[in-house]
């Protein structure tokens, strides 16, 4: 019988770790199947064109009024709202804050995140949850499905930029996604970052992870390259420093030379969604614009890349396109996130935690005031 009672879970980030947010091996396996979804285009995305990556509030850089946040690097709020269908057929938001200066200034993490969860026929609201873990979670285990799906079999070595918490999920679901992988090496600035990169990730992964004194030292010869790094400095990565046949995977930002895309195989998470971020970038006012991967863009603008050769990874996880990844043409797979990778860990998190009685049941209303 019908009950006009409304009841969503509200989960902590304990309730997400014992629903199992932290399964790197499961997370693939649901991003796989996401990323098909994309691939088929059972899917839809905030924007007009049904692809925006989200909505972001700009600050301006000069505050006009008191305690108006100033805008800057990592100082922003996002909305990032879709839908995924296939056995999903649920809504979701994810909503992003971010202060660069949290950690130093308020002892909190840079990002914090909440993911929200609806039905998509009554918009009934099924869960609230702590996203944190699951946001990093997912971007960890995209670059493992393009390492799976991208990377030469026989691939052997592991270059990581970075030794951040991100360039953590990425290098655990490249080992998984990887079985030839025999050695991890990683740079950072930082060198007692890097160290503790090293013991962390070589227990957790059983595999040989050192740190080198360099950038190029963690890109020359490596048959795979991770590059996380935040902020406003993005390394040159020369096209005569990465191996013939290699992946670069990037969750982060990073250069790259022209000749490199010119005769790369070019892989996006999603290039529908990489073209809206230059048609909403656009619109901002210049000295504020953000599109990126720019000289992408610029590069088929131009005609020097073909669009129609630029493929999908959901194209090629749901077997509509193709790479050889056992040429010698180097691959180059960017991401940038989707909220249909969010909505697909999200909702399996929520159907663990109704299964396991974890949360908190949070009533919305015993009878609406109005039907």
């Amino acid at each position: 019988m019908f009950s006009p009672r409304l009841v969503l879970k509200f989960l902590s980030q304990q309730d997400m770790i014992s629903a199992g947010v932290t399964d790197m091996d499961h997370c693939i396996e649901l991003m796989d199947e996401a990323f098909k979804l994309l691939g088929l285009g059972d899917y839809v995305m905030g924007g007009s064109t049904r692809n925006s990556h989200g909505q972001r509030v700009w600050f301006p850089k000069e505050p006009q009024f008191p305690g108006m946040p100033k805008g800057g690097p990592d100082q922003r709020f996002m909305s990032l709202p879709g839908y995924l269908g296939g056995r999903f057929k649920v809504c979701g938001n994810k909503w992003y804050g971010s202060n660069i200066n949290n950690p130093k200034n308020h002892g909190l993490p840079r990002s914090i995140i909440t993911m929200t969860l609806n039905d998509a026929e009554t918009a009934r609201p099924l869960a609230i949850m702590e996203a944190n873990i699951l946001s990093g979670m997912r971007t960890g285990a995209v670059v493992g499905l393009s390492a799976k799906y991208l990377a030469r079999d026989n691939s052997e070595t592991l270059g990581v930029i970075a030794a951040g918490p991100i360039s953590k999920f990425c290098t655990d679901a490249i080992v998984k996604s990887v079985p030839s992988l025999k050695k991890v090496v990683v740079f950072d600035i930082n060198s007692d970052a890097s160290r503790s990169f090293c013991e962390e990730m070589s227990a957790k992964c059983d595999i040989d992870v050192s740190m080198v004194k360099s950038f190029e030292e963690a890109v020359i010869n490596q048959d795979i390259v991770t590059s996380a790094i935040s902020g406003n400095h993005a390394p040159l990565f020369e096209d005569k420093m990465l191996k013939p046949g290699s992946l670069l995977t990037l969750p982060g930002r990073a250069n790259v030379e022209d000749n490199y895309l010119r005769n790369a195989y070019i892989i996006p998470d999603g290039w529908e969604m990489q073209k809206t971020y230059k048609i909403e970038g656009l619109m901002l006012p210049e000295d504020e614009r953000i599109i990126p991967h720019n000289q992408l863009h610029t590069l088929v603008d131009n005609g020097e890349i073909k669009e129609s050769e630029i493929q999908d990874l959901g194209k090629i996880v749901a077997g509509l396109a193709n790479v050889d990844k056992n040429s010698d043409k180097k691959k180059y797979f960017i991401s940038n996130g989707m909220i249909i990778q969010d909505i697909a860990w999200g909702m399996a998190m929520y159907e663990n935690a109704v299964e396991k009685g974890l949360g908190q049941d949070l009533v919305m209303w015993e009878q609406p005031y109005r039907v």
